[in-house]
């Protein structure tokens, strides 16, 4: 958001929109955000928590115990929104997207989100779908699925210039005042 409001301040007219992100205003989103999710964990545990059930269903001879979610309506709030959180994020880097090379980091961000949110999208049927222990799994893949996928796409290229490409991590390159060597 701060990326495309200080290019868009940059064009005639656009001032006014850059004294919405200060550092204080970025902060404040932050928290706020935070908050909100911090409410909706804690009326979702206090209202009917998760609680540990024993199943018998799958197999006669063992007991399985498993995690109910409690409240079902409380765990789709929670999923909700944080699906929203990431839905917003990626429609703003996607926004961001033409910006200049030097300045755009929304490419990977808008990769990153994308596999974020294919992960979760595909997470719910595979979840509903899988009975007893194996919904865990199921989760705990989802996790980790989406947890590599932000992290390979926003920090692999960063990586992969740092330590393969160490003469485009100059001040110069990436200022684009490199010349070219004959």
């Amino acid at each position: 958001m701060v990326v495309l409001a200080v290019f868009k301040a940059s064009k005639p007219g656009g001032g006014a929109s850059i004294k919405w992100f200060g550092p204080t205003q970025q902060r404040g989103t932050v928290f706020t955000l935070t908050c909100i999710q911090a409410a909706v964990c804690t009326v979702w545990i206090v209202s009917a928590s998760p609680m540990p059930h024993k199943n018998t269903q799958y197999y006669n001879d063992k007991i399985v115990y498993e995690c109910e979610i409690g409240s079902t309506f409380g765990f789709s709030v929670l999923f909700s929104y944080i699906g929203l959180l990431s839905f917003i994020s990626l429609m703003l880097a996607f926004l961001a997207r033409n910006l200049p090379d030097n300045f755009n980091e929304a490419k990977f961000i808008t990769f990153s989100m994308l596999i974020f949110c294919a992960v979760w999208v595909a997470f719910v049927p595979a979840y509903i779908n899988s009975p007893g222990k194996y919904a865990d799994a199921v989760e705990v893949f989802a996790i980790l699925a989406s947890s590599f996928g932000l992290l390979a796409a926003l920090f692999g290229p960063k990586c992969y210039v740092i330590l393969l490409k160490p003469e485009r991590n100059t001040r110069k390159a990436i200022m684009g005042h490199e010349t070219t060597k004959s």
